[in-house]
């Protein structure tokens, strides 16, 4: 079964866990009941309570799952310029318009 990883929310019943393929990026929040993320790669397990979060940096296979039952939602996180391109973007802004102008 494939996830949208985008924006999901996941009930999850104890003793079986969830899949997270290409997570990188993902942020998984705890709404309801204790969780448990291990990834592939990265150091240590990741139990969250409600209201709690982790965002996954590996590449690693992901897995979660809850300790009883719980709940789970699951959002890409929002990509960043790089500090290059955000700096650019002001000026080509400038750019068009002058451009734009002078055209008329």
């Amino acid at each position: 079964m494939d996830l949208d990883l985008n924006d999901s929310e996941l009930y999850l019943a104890h003793n079986a866990p969830i899949r997270l393929r290409r997570a990188k990026g993902v942020r998984v929040t705890c709404t309801k009941g204790l969780l448990w993320l291990t990834v592939e790669g990265e150091a240590g397990d990741i139990f969250l309570a409600p209201g709690d979060s982790y965002l996954i940096r590996g590449r690693g296979l992901g897995l979660l799952e809850a300790v009883g039952t719980g709940r789970a939602r699951l959002q890409r996180a929002q990509r960043r310029l790089s500090g290059q391109w955000a700096r650019r973007l002001p000026g080509c802004a400038r750019w068009k318009w002058s451009w734009a102008l002078a055209s008329v």
